[in-house]
Order: structure tokens, then sequence, then C-alpha cells
């Protein structure tokens, strides 16, 4: 079952892991739309304004997949995972 996510925000880094404390690891940046979400784990708690969030979304951008913070998705709450994306261990690559 195909899941999409809603990246609210233009200008959102999609990553190769769920930290954004290394610069290396943007693969390109993405628009604001919906994505297909391929699964979620924790990683790095990341805080943006009243919001945050330690899990991360693995999802697809055009030929391109990575890892977007859930701190840059629609729907969830701080600290939760999206619902109806997969759980897995945390294992990023």
């Amino acid at each position: 079952m195909t899941v999409k996510v809603h990246v609210f925000k233009p200008g959102t880094n999609l990553r190769r892991g769920g930290v954004t404390r290394d610069p290396n690891n943007v693969i390109k940046v993405i628009g604001a739309g919906h994505y297909e979400a391929l699964y979620q784990c924790p990683g790095q708690d990341v805080k943006e304004g009243n919001d945050f969030n330690f899990w991360w979304v693995r999802i697809i951008a055009g030929s391109d997949q990575g890892w977007v913070s859930a701190v840059r998705i629609a729907s969830g709450g701080n600290n939760q995972p999206i619902p109806g994306v997969e759980q897995r261990p945390t294992i990023f690559g």
C-alpha cells in the first residue's frame, strides 16, 4: 500500500541519513508537496519553532530516495511517528 505524506515547507533537505549536523548528507532540496513514504525510524531530534520530532521518514522525491525530518511533514504530532507509515529500526542508508 502506497502512503503519501505532505511535506509542507518548501526548501526541505532530502538527506542520506537522519541527522542535520552533517552538511554532506544532503542529496537535494525539495519543494512542498506530496511524496511517497517508504518507512520511518527514529533519528536525530529536530526542533523548528514549536515543532520537534526525532522521527525521520524515507521518501521518494523524483528519481531520488532520502530522509526528511518529521517536523517537515504535515501530519503527526511532536515526537510522534507519522500515522500510516511503517516503522522500522534505525538504519540509515
